[in-house]
């Protein structure tokens, strides 16, 4: 970091023996400024912003960390709640007391519910890292107008009071309570008027723990749940330092290993730009997870955007069933807006019991595939599989693509071989008007003619990927179901490696060639080793063209490639009366090599019937 957090001695934390974190809850950095003053202040005792009430469940539930948990207060059929988020300030402060063996107090008034504060958009806490904690302070107040309602006055005179209290019982007292409290607590401290005992009681109901389903960790959880855990490795001494940029970054390349096709530089140069943009307008430093996803569907596509949340949304720790706590899912209310809670036996409704601070408005639509009835479900089916097939839609999109293919070659050898003469008795072709406009001198129109092609395009081999053969362990002859479809020569990623629904697997191509008419070609894998050992080819990509050469029936073969075809194909081409037209794979689209380049695998014929709903 930059710069130390906390200032234990600054005259806007410190009062005598106390020692004041103002935090805006479930942002990590002020869980670091707890952490930092936890070791240079050295408290005996923590104070935090949570009722007394709640302290046995909190010790309880905290305890379970890293593992996720939410108390809950239910009063007909409507909770109060706290989740238990390991990047809170209050939890951080909680975890260190019970680590270190020291007491906790819960010092608010206990309430049924509060007001949102959702009028304030706060401040990056990364700017912690810049200026700290007395100025990230400082700032907020001079800059916001916050409001204080009659229940803000009472619950800030009950935590004055037990916070005067217990500083004459402790040396050092680290209190944590939220951003908008502290300035009202130390006046009344100053004042020293606390004429009458406040007395403490419970008469809300019963509390609850429950185990957050692994799913809805993105709904209660402040930070991203993949900055959560990396904040969870900087507490277990498993990362030397803790930076929210760094998360950042690792969230797109570990989106980017799993996306496994490629995306330019100038994609990715263009996707972080656009990122620093979306940042700016909202005056952050860092970037949110709906930045993150709009950036990476904008600027790549969906496929990489649906990368990018898994890597947002990963948190290892979680256990399904627990049989000390029910599992509780979360789900939000489409029409209210509002956190609803899903138990095996019934739904409630849910209200967070801390002041929020309103968070960013912005939407992205994601599309997504549905999701595992179980765990392992989708693997069940595919080790249930009987017979690969093709997702047929992904079958014609090919086929169409190789038509287009064969006629831009055909463009391409009529246009080598255009003849443009000076204008007589036919326009032949149409008027070549570059030509015309070149010799505007000589008073004549130019004309052009494209030659007749003799021969067809035939077979056509596209290769995505020529010097990665050992990444490809799928090396099949793939028969044509029907007249309209060709056959495929290819290697690929393995089948089952990459589950997307039940029995739905999804691969990608090295390359493929694609022979049409289908002519139903024996095994060539068979023979790679022993074509390789006589010199005629020396990798997967030259076994494909080597492949089309000896079945073609048409003078050319189109051959979309990184690189030109070796010298020893070339000169077997010509033996057999063929012409390899080579077309530089760079002359394609990033898209449109995503499109061509990933299919999918179904286990049966049934599959077929839902597979759209998980292939997108």
């Amino acid at each position: 970091m930059d710069k130390k957090l906390v200032d234990i001695d600054s005259k806007y934390l410190r009062y005598k023996n106390i020692l004041a974190i103002p935090s805006i809850h479930s942002r990590v950095y002020f869980s670091l400024c707890v952490r930092e003053a936890f070791e240079t202040f050295k408290p005996t005792a923590i104070l935090i912003e949570q009722p007394l009430n709640f302290t046995l469940k909190l010790r309880e539930s905290v305890s379970r960390l890293p593992f996720i948990s939410m108390i809950s207060r239910e009063v007909n059929n409507e909770a109060v709640f706290i989740p238990i988020d390991p990047c809170d300030s209050i939890i951080e402060g909680v975890r260190l007391a019970i680590d270190n063996e020291i007491p906790f107090f819960g010092i608010d008034k206990d309430e049924t519910a509060f007001p949102s504060n959702s009028h304030y958009l706060m401040p990056d806490d990364y700017l912690l890292t810049k200026i700290g904690l007395e100025q990230f302070y400082v700032e907020v107040l001079n800059r916001y107008s916050l409001v204080q309602e009659d229940t803000d006055k009472e619950r800030e005179y009950h935590m004055a009071y037990k916070i005067n209290q217990l500083s004459k019982e402790y040396d050092n007292i680290l209190v944590i309570v939220g951003l908008s409290h502290w300035g009202n607590i130390l006046e009344l401290l100053k004042k020293d008027i606390f004429d009458e005992p406040i007395e403490e009681f419970d008469e809300y109901g019963e509390y609850n723990v429950y185990n957050i389903h692994k799913d809805s960790n993105n709904k209660i959880l402040g930070e991203m749940p993949f900055i959560t855990y990396m904040y969870e490795l900087f507490r277990n001494n498993e990362l030397e330092s803790f930076d929210k940029q760094f998360c950042v970054e690792t969230i797109f390349r570990e989106a980017y290993k799993k996306y496994k096709l490629p995306i330019s530089p100038s994609q990715l140069s263009k996707m972080m730009v656009y990122l620093r943009n979306l940042c700016l307008l909202e005056n952050y430093i860092m970037p949110d997870a709906i930045d993150m996803l709009t950036a990476s569907k904008c600027m790549v596509n969906n496929d990489y955007a649906l990368e990018v949340m898994d890597a947002i949304h990963y948190y290892p720790y979680y256990t399904d069933e627990d049989d000390r706590y029910e599992t509780i899912k979360l789900n939000k209310n489409p029409n209210t807006d509002k956190l609803e809670g899903l138990l095996k036996t019934k739904k409630i409704n849910l209200n967070r019991y801390d002041n929020v601070w309103k968070t960013s408005l912005k939407k992205i639509k994601v599309t997504t595939r549905p999701k595992e009835k179980y765990d392992g479900e989708w693997k069940d089916e595919w080790n249930n599989r009987n017979n690969l097939l093709s997702h047929v839609p992904e079958d014609t999109l090919m086929e169409n693509h190789m038509d287009l293919l064969r006629e831009k070659i055909k463009n391409m050898l009529t246009k080598d071989k255009m003849r443009i003469e000076p204008f007589t008795t036919s326009l032949k072709d149409g008027i070549d008007m570059r030509e015309t406009i070149k010799n505007y001198y000589k008073k004549e129109v130019y004309v052009k003619e494209y030659p007749k092609l003799k021969g067809e395009i035939g077979h056509m081999v596209v290769i995505f990927d020529d010097e990665h053969d050992a990444d490809y362990d799928w090396n099949i002859v793939w028969y044509s179901e029907a007249h309209d479809d060709s056959d495929l020569i290819l290697y690929a990623t393995e089948p089952g490696l990459n589950l997307v629904g039940p029995g739905i697997s999804k691969c990608n191509f090295g390359g493929y060639t694609s022979l049409m008419p289908p002519q139903g070609p024996h095994d060539v894998w068979d023979e790679y080793e022993m074509l390789k050992s006589s010199g005629y080819v020396q990798s997967y990509s030259d076994l494909l063209l080597y492949t089309a050469i000896i079945y073609s029936e048409d003078k050319y073969i189109g051959f979309i490639a990184p690189k030109k075809p070796s010298d020893i194909l070339n000169n077997f081409a010509k033996q057999k009366g063929v012409e390899i037209i080579f077309v530089p794979l760079t002359t394609f689209s990033s898209e449109t090599l995503r499109k061509l380049r990933h299919f999918h695998v179904l286990g049966n014929k049934r599959l077929r019937s839902i597979a759209k709903d998980y292939i997108i």
